[in-house]
C-alpha cells in the first residue's frame, strides 16, 4: 500500500511540476527579451498599415533587416504592423511604449497625434519620427516634441519628385502628366509640388493634374483614379499612395502603348521585374522610373549616429538627394526611353539641387492647397 501511495505521489508531483507546459508548452522568451538580456538596444519600427506596399513601409523593413545584419551585436530591431484599422492604433501604440523598447520609430502625418498622446506618459522614451515636422521650442505651441529624446527625419520628397517630374515631362507626348496621391496632406503636397516644379522646369507649358485617391490601401481606388487620368489624355501618372497606388500599375498595363507610370518610395519597376511573371514584366515595362524615398537609408543612418552619440535629437533633419536619402531609379525601361543626353540632363538637375543652384519649392510652411492655381515653377539661379 505504501508503495502504491509513493508512486501516486511521484505522479502527482510530476503533473504539478510540468502541468503548466501541457498543451501550450513552456513559455519562450521573445527576441526582444533575449536582446535586452544581452545588453542590446531594442528598436520597434511601428508601421501604421501593413508590409507589402512595395514602397514606403517595405523600404523601412529593408532598413530593419540591414540594421540587424550589420549591428546585430549591439542592436535588435523589429517591425510591428498596426494594420489599417485606425480605431486600434492608440491602444496598440500604447502597448508598444509600455513594453519598454529603447527606441520607437513611427512616422507619417497619420501617426503624429497618436504619438503626442503618449509623450507625457512616457517622457523618457526615445522616438524617431519621420515625415512630419515637430516644434521643439514652445511647449505650449503646436505639435511640441521633447528635444532631448525625439529625432525627426524629414525626407525631402520634393527634391526627388522634382527629378521624376522632369523625367515625366521629357517622356510625355501629350504634354499632360498627372500626380495621383493617397491623401491630401502636407507630405503628399510636397511630393506634388516637387513633381510639378520639375516638369515645369523642363516645359513651362506642361499640363499637370493632381488627383487624390483618399486612401493608402484601396487598390481599386487607385486603379479607377488612374483609368480616369489616362482616359483624360494624361500619358504619365506618378502613383504616390502606398498600396492604393499599386492600382495604377494594374491599370497602366491595360492601356494602349504610350501610357506610362512612375513608382514611389521603392524601386517599383525593379520589383515587378523581379517577380519573373508576365504581369510583372508588363508593369516593369511601363514604369519609367520611381521616386525612391529611401527610408531604409534614413533608419540605418540614424542607428549609426545614435551608436556614435551624434544623432541630432530635438532637430527636424532634412534628408534629401545629398546622401541618397531620396533618389530616382534607373531600370531597363528608363534606359530604353531616355537617351544619353536626357540622362545627362537629369543628372545635371540632381547636381543643381544638391549644390543649391536649383531651388525646389516645398509645401511645408505653406497654407493647405496653396499651389492650386498659384503654382510657381522652381527657379534656376544660374538663369536670368
Amino acid at each position: 500500500m505504501k508503495k502504491i501511495l509513493t508512486v501516486l505521489l511521484v505522479v502527482l508531483m510530476t503533473l504539478t511540476m510540468f502541468g503548466c507546459e501541457g498543451e501550450e508548452g513552456p513559455t519562450e522568451k521573445s527576441k526582444k527579451q533575449l536582446a535586452e538580456e544581452a545588453g542590446k538596444i531594442t528598436i520597434a519600427n511601428v508601421v501604421n498599415g501593413t508590409l507589402g506596399d512595395k514602397s514606403f513601409f517595405d523600404s523601412g523593413e529593408e532598413g530593419v533587416k540591414k540594421i540587424n545584419a550589420d549591428f546585430g551585436d549591439k542592436v535588435y530591431a523589429e517591425t510591428i504592423e498596426l494594420g489599417y484599422d485606425t480605431s486600434t492604433w492608440q491602444a496598440s501604440l500604447s502597448d508598444i511604449f509600455k513594453a519598454g523598447w529603447t527606441i520607437v520609430i513611427a512616422g507619417t502625418y497619420d501617426m503624429k497625434d497618436y504619438v503626442i498622446a503618449l509623450l507625457e506618459e512616457y517622457p523618457d522614451q526615445l522616438i524617431w519620427f519621420y515625415d512630419e515636422e515637430w516644434n521643439f521650442d514652445n511647449p505650449d505651441g503646436w505639435q511640441y516634441g521633447p528635444s532631448e529624446n525625439l529625432y525627426a527625419m524629414m525626407f525631402a520628397q520634393n527634391e526627388g519628385s522634382f527629378v521624376v517630374g522632369a523625367m515625366a515631362a521629357m517622356v510625355s507626348e501629350t504634354k499632360k502628366i498627372a500626380f495621383m496621391g493617397g491623401m491630401d496632406n502636407t507630405v503628399l503636397d510636397d511630393f506634388y509640388v516637387g513633381f510639378a516644379s520639375g516638369a515645369k522646369y523642363v516645359d513651362p507649358n506642361m499640363d499637370i493634374n493632381v488627383s487624390w485617391m483618399n486612401s493608402f490601401s484601396d487598390v481599386a481606388a487607385g486603379k479607377d483614379t488612374a483609368a480616369g487620368l489616362y482616359a483624360a489624355g494624361y500619358d504619365v501618372v506618378f502613383a504616390c499612395g502606398g498600396q492604393a497606388g499599386l492600382g495604377g500599375f494594374d491599370q497602366v498595363i491595360t492601356e494602349a502603348e504610350g501610357k506610362w507610370i512612375i513608382g514611389v518610395d521603392g524601386d517599383q519597376g525593379a520589383y515587378f521585374a523581379s517577380l519573373g511573371t508576365d504581369e510583372g514584366n508588363k508593369k516593369a515595362a511601363r514604369t519609367i522610373t520611381s521616386m525612391q524615398k529611401n527610408v531604409n537609408v534614413g533608419f540605418y543612418d540614424a542607428v549609426q549616429k545614435h551608436l556614435a552619440g551624434t544623432l541630432e535629437y530635438g532637430t527636424n533633419v532634412k534628408l534629401g538627394l545629398d546622401g541618397g536619402f531620396v533618389s530616382y531609379s534607373v531600370t531597363d525601361t528608363t534606359n530604353a526611353l531616355f537617351n544619353a543626353d536626357q540622362i545627362a540632363a537629369v543628372e545635371a538637375i540632381v547636381a543643381g539641387i544638391i549644390d543649391g543652384t536649383i531651388e525646389v519649392p516645398t509645401a511645408f510652411g505653406k497654407a493647405e492647397g496653396w499651389f492650386y492655381g498659384e503654382f510657381v515653377p522652381a527657379h534656376d539661379s544660374t538663369k536670368k
